[in-house]
C-alpha cells in the first residue's frame, strides 16, 4: 500500500513541501491506475509527470541548497542524478516495448522509493541544515541588552 501524505513528510519549506505533496498525489493516481488494471494507459502520464515534476523540483532544491551553502549538495546531486537514470529507463522502455502492467508497477516502485527514502530522508537532511544556520543567525533574545 502506498503511503499517504502526512504532514511528518513536511521538511518546512513550504515551496518544496508543496511540491513533494503534488508528487504524493501523481504517486496515488498512478496506484489507483495500477489497482483499477489501468496501469497500461496510468504509466504513460506518470513517467511525464516524473519527468516535469523532477525537472522543476530538482531546480528548486538544488537553488535552494546552493543559497544555503548546504554541505551535502554533491552527494544530493548524485541521488537525483540516479532518479534521472531510473526515469530514462522507464521511458526507454516505454519507448520500445509501450505501455504494460509491469512497467506500471516499475514507476510505482520508483515512486515509492523516492517518497519514502528520498523526501523522508535526504531532504530533511538540508532542511536540518537550513534551520541550524537560521537559528544560528537570529540574536540571542535571552541576553541582556
Amino acid at each position: 500500500m502506498l503511503k499517504d501524505w502526512s504532514d511528518v513528510y513536511l521538511i518546512g519549506i513550504p515551496e518544496i513541501d508543496l511540491q513533494h505533496q503534488g508528487f504524493f498525489g501523481a504517486a496515488h493516481r498512478l496506484y489507483e491506475g495500477i489497482l483499477e488494471r489501468d496501469g497500461k494507459n496510468a504509466v504513460i502520464e506518470a513517467i511525464a509527470f516524473m519527468r516535469d515534476y523532477a525537472e522543476e523540483h530538482f531546480r528548486t532544491e538544488e537553488a535552494f541548497m546552493r543559497r544555503h551553502e548546504y554541505p551535502g549538495l554533491k552527494e544530493h546531486l548524485r541521488l537525483h542524478a540516479a532518479f534521472f537514470r531510473r526515469l530514462d529507463s522507464l521511458e526507454n522502455d516505454l519507448m520500445i516495448f509501450g505501455p504494460s502492467q509491469d512497467l506500471a508497477d516499475r514507476a510505482l516502485d520508483i515512486t515509492q522509493d523516492w517518497l519514502i527514502d528520498h523526501i523522508a530522508d535526504e531532504d530533511m537532511l538540508y532542511s536540518l541544515h537550513f534551520k541550524a544556520k537560521s537559528a544560528d543567525r537570529e540574536p540571542d533574545r535571552t541576553a541582556p541588552e
